[in-house]
C-alpha cells in the first residue's frame, strides 16, 4: 500500500520564513523544531507498522534504511509533502551557499527495542549528510521511564570538504573508546553537551555533519522509534564513500547478532 503526500494544514503552509528561523535556531542552539506539524492520522498507523514489524524481529531493535521502505509506510506521507522537501533543501542551500548535488533524500527507521536496542545507545556519530531531519514516533512517557533522548554536541566541527579527512575524522571520533568519552557527564559538562527531549508531532533539524550526536539508552522493555532523514551528501559520487558506508553496515550487522 502507498501512502500519498500529506496535505496538512500545518505543514502545507511552511514557509521560507520557517526555513530563515530554523537556519538561526540551529546556528544558534544546534536545533531547529517545526512544532505540531505531524498529525496522529501519520502517527497512530505508523505505530501499527512499527508493531507489526517489531512481533517479526521477537521485539528486537530493527532498523530500516533506503527507499524501499518509505513509500510503503505512512511517513511516505511526509517524506512526498513538498513543504518538507523545500524545508531540507532551503537549509542545504544557506548552509552550503550552493545547491545540494542531488536531491536525494536517504530515509532511515531506527526502533529500539528489547536489549538489541541498548546496544545502539550513546553511539556518538557524525553524519554523512548536511542536513538532518528527525522524526519522532514512539518515545518512552512513564513516570521515571528513561525517554531516549537526542544528545548533541552541537556544531562541533565544519563541514568537511575532502571525503578521507572526513572517513578518518569519523573513525576516531565513533571508536569504542571514544565514545565512553563522549557520554561522560563531565566531558558532556566541559565540552556543552545538549539533550534534547523529543516529543511526537514535531520535526527537528539539525546539521548531521556538523553535531557529534546519539540517544541516551531506554529501558528494555520500552520501545523508541523516530525516523530520520538525510538530506545533501557533498560526497555522494565518491568511491570512498561507498567503501565507507559498507563498513557502517558491517558494523551494524555486528551489533544485530
Amino acid at each position: 500500500m502507498a501512502y500519498e503526500a500529506l496535505d496538512h494544514e500545518m505543514l502545507a503552509s511552511v514557509d521560507m520564513t520557517d526555513v530563515d528561523n530554523l537556519y538561526t535556531a540551529i546556528n544558534q542552539q544546534g536545533f531547529g523544531v517545526l512544532h505540531n506539524v505531524v498529525p496522529d492520522s501519520v502517527l497512530t498507523p505508523m505505530r501499527e507498522y512499527i508493531a507489526t514489524e517489531l512481533d517479526k524481529r521477537g521485539g528486537q531493535y530493527f532498523g530500516l534504511g533506503g527507499q524501499e521502505w518509505i513509500g510503503h509506510s505512512p511517513l511516505n506521507a511526509i517524506f512526498s509533502a513538498h513543504g518538507f522537501r523545500m524545508v531540507l533543501d532551503g537549509l542545504y542551500r544557506r548552509a552550503m551557499q550552493g545547491e545540494p548535488p542531488s536531491e536525494r533524500i536517504l530515509p532511515v527507521l531506527r526502533v529500539l527495542a528489547g536489549t538489541h536496542g541498548l546496544r545502539h545507545a550513546n553511539r556518538f556519530h557524525y553524519d554523512s549528510y548536511v542536513v538532518t531531519a528527525l522524526v519522532p514516533i514512539l518515545i518512552p512517557n512513564q513516570p521515571n521511564e528513561p525517554r531516549g533522548n537526542l544528545v548533541m554536541y552541537p556544531n562541533m566541527r565544519n563541514v568537511r570538504g575532502p571525503i578521507v579527512l572526513n572517513i578518518l575524522e569519523k573513525a576516531m571520533v565513533e571508536s569504542g573508546t571514544a565514545c565512553r568519552l563522549w557520554r561522560s557527564p563531565t566531558v558532556q559538562r566541559w565540552l556543552g553537551a545538549k539533550p534534547v527531549p523529543l516529543e511526537p508531532g514535531n520535526i527537528y533539524f539539525f546539521w548531521g555533519m556538523r553535531s557529534l550526536h546519539a540517544n541516551e539508552a531506554c529501558l528494555p522493555t520500552s520501545i523508541r522509534s523516530t525516523a530520520l532523514f538525510h538530506y545533501g551528501d557533498p560526497h555522494e559520487n565518491s568511491v570512498l564513500k561507498q567503501l565507507s558506508q559498507a563498513r557502517a553496515r558491517a558494523s551494524l550487522r555486528r551489533l544485530a547478532k
